[in-house]
């Protein structure tokens, strides 16, 4: 992407708290967002929001996202009996494919948009030890893939499950989805580029 993709606007607002906002008002109790680059700021970014417990990833520059969720997992409350899992680069997935997954009751379940499944996904709170341990190949992918339950797909009529922002071209056609354009990216850009010699945290 070249930029900080949690800072990204969104509506006017960052886009790991345009997520955040999403999740808390429909049907998730809390949430719990991993941290690495630019901790500071993006926590900042979604401190007015109540319910978000922050966890940061201090090695986020040698990890990958498995590790990350696994930090998420280990801090999800004893009482928990739903989790959803989705990354902050997928930030407008529609409040009512949210509020369906949180009432689903089946083992792992994704949404399924025209056949192709996407996030946030949906588990039982159970399948959490087997998340945590596992160790194997294929990141969060094969983790999930090696729950010893089926996966349901809920067909939902949201592209947005699908729609990340790992290049500044995706970033651009989900503004343009939503009928907004790319102000502010420049500015993020700037400060990237600017601050990817010293990462820190």
């Amino acid at each position: 992407m070249g930029a900080c993709k949690p800072l990204l606007p969104i509506h006017g607002m960052p886009a790991a708290a345009f997520l955040l906002r999403t999740l808390l008002t429909s049907g998730v109790s809390s949430c719990i967002l991993v941290t690495g680059f630019r901790r500071a700021e993006v926590e900042a970014a979604c401190s007015g929001l109540s319910g978000v417990t922050f966890v940061h990833n201090p090695d986020f520059a040698s990890t990958q996202m498995l590790e990350s969720a696994q930090l998420g997992f280990s801090a999800v409350p004893a009482d928990c009996e739903r989790v959803l899992f989705t990354p902050a680069d997928i930030p407008l997935t529609a409040s009512s494919t949210v509020r369906r997954l949180v009432g689903c009751t089946d083992p792992l379940v994704y949404p399924s948009f025209r056949c192709w499944r996407g996030h946030p996904v949906s588990f039982c709170a159970k399948l959490l030890p087997a998340l945590l341990q596992y160790r194997g190949e294929g990141g969060l992918k094969g983790a999930l893939s090696s729950l010893p339950v089926h996966p349901t797909y809920l067909p939902v009529d949201d592209p947005f499950i699908r729609m990340d922002m790992d290049t500044r071209t995706d970033y651009q056609n989900l503004l343009k989805q939503i009928g907004e354009t790319d102000y502010g990216i420049e500015t993020q850009y700037v400060e990237f580029s600017q601050l990817a010699a010293k990462p820190g945290d």
